[in-house]
């Protein structure tokens, strides 16, 4: 009897909240919050943060996901630089791609036998990493709607939530 009344609160409770569910036009971006420092990486754009994503011409999500990380890449939230490591071997094929030479605001590399992606323990793609002052914040598997206004204040909040070193002098 106790497991039937169990059951029904439950059904209730999903009944109620059905509804507030409803309301969200977005779903919220998915991420699994990290923390560490981040591997170092050479010639990148000097920035308090970097969303540093792994990608390839020849991978269809990352195909998907695009047209909204250069939108994102082109006017990005304060703060935020974009840093884009292609597991493609040929640049040509990432012209082709784009339709020629890759926008400067994605800072494409190509990741050449994959030694930044194997810092990072990058297992699929693509797959992006935020990092904070030196420091892994955040990692998001599979594509993502990088321009939406969700990503947006998500990217935000996380650059919020580590407040850049002090450069004032200690005593």
């Amino acid at each position: 009897m106790m497991r039937r009344s169990h059951v029904g609160a439950r059904v209730a409770t999903l009944l109620f909240l059905s509804p507030l569910a409803g309301c969200r036009t977005e779903p919220p971006p998915s991420y699994l919050r990290v923390e560490g420092p981040a591997p170092r990486l050479a010639e990148v754009p000097d920035s308090r943060a970097l969303l540093v994503v792994f990608w390839a011409t020849w991978c269809p999500p990352c195909r998907t996901e695009t047209p909204q990380l250069v939108a994102l890449a082109e006017a990005p939230p304060d703060a935020l630089r974009v840093v884009v490591f292609s597991h493609d071997t040929d640049a040509k094929a990432v012209e082709t791609f784009l339709g020629g030479p890759p926008p400067a605001a994605l800072h494409l590399r190509l990741d050449e036998g994959h030694p930044v992606a194997r810092a990072f323990g990058v297992d699929a793609l693509p797959q992006s990493f935020l990092v904070v002052d030196g420091r892994l914040v955040a990692r998001f598997s599979g594509p993502r709607e990088w321009d939406s206004r969700a990503m947006r204040r998500l990217l935000e909040k996380l650059i919020r939530e580590h407040p850049a070193p002090s450069s004032a002098p200690s005593r």
